[in-house]
């Protein structure tokens, strides 16, 4: 799963020819063109961004644009959560953090997760969520361990003597340790702090990390000012009041007019990774014009038997297999614990670029009843009146149908619409174990196929995951092609 981009030979040699180059960078869905010698900071290290052609996708970027009035090149900040030893691989924890591995996580070093030694020294970047995990988008395998550990995180437990603070699993000791930009001096419940230390020869899980060397309080995304254009991307940490989100302490808003891509309002849920792009009301409110699920989401409502769990691993609605996910909100027990009984399960998450389902909420709800279950993924295969998805088959027959604005269309309508990867939502249906169907009930067409990535806007507020650093185009200064 490792991404790279090499230069190639013709490009060396013509080196000499040109004066500048520039280089694609594509973050979330958007894409900008900016010339290689623009400065960057890599983990606090000063450089330019032609430094990073080679380098295996996934980190994290931070990129403000240049204070009116100011001069110079916009701040592109491209960052790490985590630098230190594992401390466990059942699940894969790095300095007490639980990590998701998914299909769109980049791999450097090694390719199987579970067959790391504890004490294994590994980067990561990703998404933090507020229970205390992270979602990896790229986990480097390093040598040896440096001399530095890098924690992110939301705080998850305090503790006053002796002064301590929780990090996913991990303790850390703060007595003597200033910590910059919090609201009365020191970190709260649930901030978001960053904190590096010196590495500890030797250290065990369950160690505390007693050598903090800087540590702050942050917000996962920047915050901005009123009217600034932005494209943020975060895992949900809260939903709610109304139509609100949250990325750490900035109160994201949506309204009719918000364009839900991938899913839709009520699939926003704690530990969703999500894309906005819209405007700064003031510095921690934003409006969003758009949100885009980073994958299609996936939603089962279905009659479970206690075989169908595994716990602490999957879980499997109409047989399909939905894995744990350190982000899942298990408020029952049901993926911890495992079925006593029959029971009726909704189950919500994603659906990796490998076709791999996660989950990030599990909930009992009520005696199971075939009659009434519910499906909402991508679609497969289209023959009308039927539809695949995820293996299962969908038949339309005597179903009602609806567009994305919940009004009625007509089967002709709804099939002359549909495409493969829409997603589509199924609900009210009732389900044959044998051959794998859910017929009838309601049926809306969310919509939206996968597409490449779109212009950036330049000069916008942007957090995101970086999927490619781009290869290097020449720009001649004779204004030439380059003849062959």
């Amino acid at each position: 799963m490792r991404w790279s981009c090499l230069i190639p030979l013709s490009f060396a040699l013509l080196a000499p020819a040109f004066s500048q180059t520039t280089q694609t960078l594509v973050v979330g869905g958007r894409e900008y063109t900016l010339p290689s010698d623009t400065p960057v900071l890599v983990d606090d290290q000063p450089g330019v961004l032609g430094d990073l052609i080679g380098r295996p996708a996934g980190m994290r970027l931070t990129w403000l644009p240049a204070p009116d009035g100011m001069r110079g090149a916009p701040t592109m900040v491209f960052s790490y959560a985590l630098i230190g030893t594992v401390t466990d691989v059942a699940p894969l924890r790095v300095l007490g953090q639980d990590v998701t591995i998914t299909g769109e996580t980049v791999l450097e070093g090694f390719s199987d997760p579970e067959k790391l030694p504890v004490g294994t020294p590994l980067v990561v970047a990703g998404l933090a969520d507020v229970n205390g995990s992270l979602l990896a988008t790229l986990i480097e395998r390093r040598g040896a361990q440096g001399n530095k550990y890098l924690l992110s995180g939301h705080v998850q437990e305090l503790q006053a003597d002796p002064a301590q603070l929780r990090l996913g699993q991990q303790w850390l000791a703060t007595t003597g340790v200033v910590f910059d930009a919090c609201a009365g001096g020191a970190p709260a419940l649930g901030d978001y702090v960053e904190v590096r230390a010196d590495s500890i020869p030797d250290f065990q899980p369950g160690d505390v990390i007693d050598t903090v060397t800087s540590a702050r309080c942050a917000n996962p995304v920047p915050y901005g000012t009123p009217g600034a254009q932005g494209s943020l991307e975060n895992l949900v940490g809260t939903v709610g009041p109304g139509d609100t989100f949250t990325f750490g302490d900035l109160v994201i808003g949506w309204s009719a007019a918000t364009v839900f891509e991938f899913g839709g309002p009520d699939d926003l849920e704690p530990g969703a990774d999500v894309g906005v792009e819209g405007t700064f009301v003031d510095a921690d409110h934003f409006t969003a014009d758009s949100v885009e699920f980073v994958r299609p989401v996936v939603r089962f409502e279905a009659p479970m038997l206690p075989e169908d769990v595994t716990p602490g691993e999957s879980i499997r609605p109409f047989g399909v297999p939905v894995l744990y996910s350190a982000q899942v909100r298990d408020e029952d027990g049901i993926l911890a614990d495992g079925l006593t009984a029959p029971t009726q399960v909704q189950v919500r998450g994603w659906i990796d670029r490998l076709g791999i389902n996660y989950a990030y909420r599990v909930r009992e709800r009520g005696q199971p009843d075939p009659a009434d279950v519910a499906l909402r993924a991508p679609v497969a295969a289209i023959s009308a009146p039927t539809l695949d998805m995820l293996g299962l088959t969908i038949d339309t027959t005597g179903a009602t149908f609806f567009d994305a604005d919940d009004l009625p269309i007509s089967a002709e309508a709804f099939f002359e619409q549909v495409r493969l990867n829409h997603v589509v939502d199924i609900s009210g249906a009732s389900w044959n174990a044998p051959s794998l169907t859910l017929s009838g009930g309601s049926i809306v067409l969310l919509g939206y196929e996968h597409t490449q990535p779109l212009p950036g806007k330049l000069g916008s507020i942007v957090a995101g995951t970086v999927r490619s650093y781009g290869v290097g185009d020449p720009v001649f200064s004779d204004g030439f092609d380059g003849a062959p």
